[in-house]
């Protein structure tokens, strides 16, 4: 009794040509969406980075005109200047009013950011304040 085991080797029969090509096709459409999803990826990742950048250096300095308001509102007749922490510069200008029963004062604070060395920058984050004081002339 004779038995044969079927042979891993090829068989006669031919495969079509396109059998192989579809394999390839396929690989090569898988890779390019891979590859455009890590593209779309890494966008929003350094995108998230700059917001996130942007939105520390604005509450730095919503805290910065904040601390500036507060001294303001402490001595008024006193305050005002520029000074600069890290890289925002801080300018306070105040004005007053003078009439017969006091003074009445306005600060307004800018905060502007001072990394691209320019003076000239538009202000992050400006602050406007008032206080009156009675009796003063």
């Amino acid at each position: 009794m004779s038995f044969q085991l079927p042979s891993s080797s090829r068989t006669s029969h031919t495969r079509p040509a396109w059998s192989g090509m579809a394999l390839v096709v396929e690989a090569m459409v898988l890779l390019l969406f891979l590859v455009g999803s890590l593209a779309i990826i890494t966008q929003l990742f350094a995108t998230a980075s700059t917001r996130a950048q942007s939105g520390r250096k604005l509450a730095q300095a919503v805290a910065l005109a904040t601390t500036e308001a507060e001294r303001f509102a402490a001595d008024p007749a006193n305050a005002g200047g520029t000074f600069t922490e890290d890289d925002l510069s801080v300018l306070c200008t105040v004005t007053s009013e003078t009439s017969e029963t006091g003074t009445l004062y306005h600060a307004t604070i800018d905060v502007r950011d001072t990394t691209a060395g320019r003076s000239d920058a538009e202000p992050i984050y400006t602050l406007t304040t008032t206080r009156y004081q009675q009796g003063v002339r």
